[in-house]
């Protein structure tokens, strides 16, 4: 087992752990979102490997896997909230909007972080050279307006130069859509999307897809270093209905 899988295998460990009680009120099954990326890769060697089900049977479950694509942190928190899946896939700007927006609630708390990646908004726009050359005629692709890690990181990027008060300063000609669209928009050309803060490997395939595409922010650059950018969350309900974990 290479040490890529054992990450993996890591991962699915505390997964399995999660559905460990739930033979008595799904028969077993585990709902699991992910959305588009490489970032995602750990989930699709879980997935392929049915390392949930192994480690799973091993905690004496026979664990029924779904695993449920989405596109955007909104829609990832409104499928945990509604119960429409167990565990949620998305950045940390999503964990961080639902974690305070249920304390005292269904109480959502982290389970894994799915590793660091450096996130770029691309834009094909040569007259944009940083954030502050976007305008009314610009629309900035993300995967959810004000919600995204991607969305989250421009905020910080825009109250670094603009003020906290005029944070969400760029929200206004930001768009939600999902990350191969976006890249699409940006490669092709000739559309309303000239920017788009992705995740690899759309944000490559854009830079070498079209000649004008250009890098105008990384993430790295605002957050001070590597930090993680995409984790797994529940609710407290279903770990407490789960006492192995």
């Amino acid at each position: 087992m290479n040490r890529f899988t054992r990450i993996a295998a890591s991962i699915a460990t505390g997964a399995a752990l999660l559905t460990a009680g739930l033979a008595a009120q799904a028969e077993g099954q585990i709902r699991i979102a992910e959305q588009f990326g490489v970032v995602y890769l750990l989930l699709n060697v879980a997935q392929d490997q049915k390392l949930i089900e192994k480690h799973a049977k091993a905690a004496g479950v026979d664990a029924k896997v779904e695993w449920v694509k989405l596109s955007g942190g909104s829609a990832v928190n409104d499928a945990l909230l509604s119960g429409n899946i167990e565990i949620a896939g998305a950045g940390v700007g999503p964990l961080l909007t639902i974690w305070d927006r249920t304390r005292g609630k269904q109480n959502v708390r982290g389970v894994a972080s799915l590793g660091n990646f450096p996130y770029y908004l691309v834009s094909n726009n040569p007259a944009v050279k940083t954030i502050a050359d976007f305008t009314d005629k610009d629309r900035i692709a993300v995967p959810a307006v004000g919600v995204s890690v991607q969305s989250r990181v421009l905020q910080l990027a825009s109250a670094k130069l603009w003020g906290d008060k005029d944070h969400a300063r760029l929200d206004r000609i930001s768009v939600a859509l999902p990350h191969p669209d976006a890249a699409a928009a940006i490669i092709k050309g000739g559309t309303e999307i000239t920017g788009h803060f992705g995740n690899p490997p759309f944000q490559e395939q854009e830079l070498e897809g079209n000649p004008q595409a250009h890098i105008v922010l990384r993430s790295y650059e605002v957050m001070g270093g590597p930090s993680s950018a995409t984790v797994l969350y529940a609710t407290e309900k279903f770990r407490s209905e789960n006492p192995k974990t």
